[in-house]
């Protein structure tokens, strides 16, 4: 259809009409002759900036009724209802554009696409409006077929509508009183569908897939090469298999959704105006894959695109840090071991250097795993399981209103056996802080000949009483054999617990701990004095009072002491005498020099042991579950180590021990207690063979010869006779033996056997085996 405006040419060919002309032409136009025209507006910026003019260019198309739009153009369809008369087309519509003569700079026009709908007659004419946008280039591409309203949705109007060339826009506009007005455009269904990214060709493949599990596995591996992270939309399994599908997309994909129910309210009764955030924005990306015959599974992409830009890596990413199947395994192994988080986050790594997961990734596998071990049981129900099915022995008492638990006890099986086979000394500590539920930890820790200690039993207490104390020990006591109970009990000093000791085991001897005596006579004391001269001569003068090898000694020492500080530092010989020199005969060498405690007079074992027990426990805030996994690892390892001691001092030799005195101890005796008497060796050169001044308080605390008695055994050439050592130190297994000692092994005559079936030849050795035959035989007739 041909252009009813004349004139001038502008660079595109076309008549250059002027305003007013436009005008006219437009206000000539009858409404109620308008029924349905199709027109593509042209709109440029005029040349100066008092006029704009426009071109319109229409076209209409006979058969069809539809419409051509170039990109460049603007598609304006104008309906109305018939009213009756004639309907005529509208070949030209003319749309004036009048600028603000204050404007200085030229505003170029924006094209916009406008839908405008009368029910009699077009009544009102509404000027399109100007934009911000850059000028669009107004060359026509016959390829592109827009049309209007086509499935964009949108729920934000805006005043000013800025459209891009590669967007699609519907808008809808109603008439307005006055068309010289600005009017405001309310925009509906807009959607920015803008392709940032198309990997459509990464997936598509003419591979065939065995499983599943294989085609998600290899398309999260491609997603993955070309930082896309791909989940599962959508699962549909059969019974027979095929028919099968499985739908994946991208993880921003959908739209955000909110399952709290409306009526949601916190426990505070205040609502939280939180905004959510979310990765979803829609993301079209798609996969699919159909299970075809015999359990093969195809890929099909239904969506290349993304509309958004990827990540540049996805080392951060949550699914990057996953663990893998042989890893959650390997996790698991190494948990059950004992091993900590960050030991088993650097084997992991170790292990495979493009693992990306961190040390909260494991802590919620291994929450992930005990969750599993539970099997839906209570935190103490699983604890009593776990007692049973590892043979614990295990005691507990709760409060039967509340049916809360107040005390409970725990002994290693193997514990116990150790228990029995070193009884005499017992050390015993508390730790405070290891559960969520602030209960005391109370530790029982025993001492092997191997100088390995061990847990002999843990209990976690409501409260710290003597009632609470005594209920602990009399269950401890059942651990040992009534003719074999323990006889030294090593303690801080807490007159509660010495009580209770004092009640359940009366035989017993309770020693404190001089190192944690030490400890606080350096925290009350020292700061009383102001210069470090005083004070190291004051706790010169209190070491030299207890350790005071008699008592006539420690008579004297103490009377010294106390004149020397009573009027130089009295709060300090007072703190002294009421809170320590009441119990000397616990701590004072004076009176443990005569006790059988094989060196154990402190409790700094106990205090080892808590360093990785903590360490092991993670956190103050575990659960009882957590602190018995932690203990029940730790005595797995100690065992180990304990077993391993006992196997080198029953096989190896050490260069330092093959001396004619340990001929007879070497492999019967604990290397450990070799080692003792070769520093009591060094003693025997001040000594002599003079008992007086050896003192034999070697003897007396470790059951072990003293300097004079090897002296004694160096000068005659003879070894030292397993008869002399305690059984304390030949008990080198973790099954106990009862012996009777009857000094048979120190008879000469045996030595004398002993050396002659060593030099004897093998005929020789079995006239020997004949006689030793006989004699047995007639003793036993």
């Amino acid at each position: 259809m041909e252009s009813a405006v004349s004139g001038e040419e502008d660079d595109f060919g076309n008549e250059k009409t002027s305003v007013a002309e436009i005008t006219m032409k437009l206000e000539e136009a009858e409404p109620d002759t308008v029924s349905s025209a199709e027109t593509t507006v042209r709109v440029e910026e005029a040349d100066t900036a008092s006029l704009a003019e426009a071109t319109v260019s229409v076209e209409e198309e006979a058969d069809t009724g539809k419409e051509k739009t170039s990109m460049a153009e603007t598609p304006v369809s104008v309906e109305g209802v018939d009213t009756g008369k004639e309907k005529t087309s509208l070949a030209e519509k003319i749309v004036s554009v009048e600028e603000d003569d204050n404007v200085k700079k030229k505003t170029p026009l924006v094209e916009t696409a406008v839908s405008m709908e009368e029910e009699d007659t077009v009544k009102e004419k509404t000027p399109l409006e100007e934009t911000g946008a850059d000028k669009t280039s107004l060359v026509d591409d016959s390829s592109s077929n827009n049309s209007v309203g086509e499935g964009f949705e949108s729920s934000n109007p805006t005043k000013d509508a800025q459209i891009y060339p590669s967007e699609d826009l519907k808008v809808d506009a109603k008439p307005v009183d006055n068309p010289q007005q600005d009017t405001t455009i309310a925009v509906q269904d807009v959607t920015i569908s803008e392709v940032l990214v198309d990997l459509a060709q990464c997936f598509k493949t003419d591979k065939v897939f065995d499983s599943r599990e294989a085609v998600i596995q290899w398309c999260q591996e491609v997603g993955r090469k070309n930082n896309t992270v791909l989940v599962i939309t959508k699962s549909n399994s059969k019974p027979a298999g095929k028919g099968s599908i499985v739908e994946l997309g991208c993880e921003r994909g959908g739209v955000y959704k909110n399952h709290k129910r409306k009526d949601y309210k916190p426990k505070t009764g205040l609502k939280r105006k939180r905004a959510p955030n979310t990765k979803k924005c829609g993301c079209p990306f798609s996969l699919r894959s159909l299970c075809m015959a015999g359990n093969k599974w195809n890929i099909k992409v239904r969506c290349g695109r993304h509309n958004h830009e990827v990540e540049n890596a996805l080392t951060e990413h949550a699914l990057i840090k996953r663990l893998k199947e042989d890893e959650e395994q390997l996790l698991a192994r190494l948990t059950t071991s004992g091993l900590r988080p960050q030991q088993v986050l650097k084997v992991l790594k170790e292990r495979n250097k493009e693992n990306h997961s961190t040390i909260r990734t494991i802590y919620n596998a291994r929450a992930k795993l005990r969750m599993l071990e539970m099997e839906g049981k209570s935190v103490m129900q699983q604890i009593l399981k776990l007692s049973t099915q590892f043979h614990y022995m295990e005691w507990h008492r709760k409060d039967e209103e509340t049916d809360e638990l107040k005390d409970i006890v725990w002994s290693h099986p193997e514990s116990t056996l150790l228990a029995k086979c070193f009884p005499s000394v017992l050390l015993v500590d508390y730790m405070c802080k290891t559960n969520r539920f602030k209960m005391p930890f109370f530790n029982v820790l025993g001492v092997t000949s191997t100088g390995i200690s061990f847990v002999v039993a843990y209990v976690f207490m409501e409260e710290e009483t003597e009632e609470h104390l005594s209920w602990v020990l009399t269950q401890l006591k059942s651990l040992f054999l009534p003719d074999n109970l323990p006889s030294i009990f090593v303690t801080f000093g807490d007159p509660l617990l010495v009580n209770a000791i004092g009640a359940v085991f009366p035989g017993a001897s309770r020693l404190v701990c001089t190192s944690h005596i030490e400890q606080n006579i350096v925290i009350n004391c020292k700061n009383a004095f102001e210069d470090d001269n005083m004070w190291n001569e004051f706790y010169h003068d209190w070491e030299h009072v207890w350790k005071a090898k008699s008592e006539e000694d420690y008579v004297d020492a103490y009377a010294q002491f106390v004149k020397t500080w009573k009027t130089r530092a009295p709060a300090c010989v007072t703190d002294l005498c009421d809170t320590w020199l009441e119990h000397k005969e616990s701590f004072c060498l004076a009176w443990t020099r005569n006790i059988k405690h094989f060196g154990n007079t402190v409790i700094n074992r106990v205090e080892t042991e808590h360093s990785p027990l903590k360490k092991s426990m993670e956190s103050s805030a575990g659960s009882f579950f957590t602190c018995w996994e932690a203990m029940h690892n730790l005595i797995n390892n100690q065992i180990a180590q304990i077993k391993s001691s006992f196997e080198k001092s029953l096989t190896s030799v050490r260069h330092e021990h093959q001396i004619p005195a340990f001929q007879v101890l070497r492999n019967h005796v604990s290397q450990y207690a070799l080692d003792l008497i070769l520093l009591e060796f060094t003693r025997s050169e001040d000594s002599g063979t003079d008992a007086a001044a050896c003192e034999c308080s070697f003897r007396s605390t470790h059951g072990l010869p003293c300097a004079h008695e090897l002296v004694k055994y160096t000068q005659e050439g003879r070894p030292i006779p397993l008869s002399q050592i305690d059984q304390h130190w030949k008990q080198l297994s973790v099954v106990p033996v009862l012996e009777n000692s009857v000094g048979f092994d120190c008879l000469t005559e045996v030595h004398l056997l002993r050396q002659r079936w060593i030099a004897a030849s093998e005929p020789d050795r079995h006239l020997l085996v004949e006689k030793m035959n006989e004699i047995a035989n007639a003793a036993l007739s």
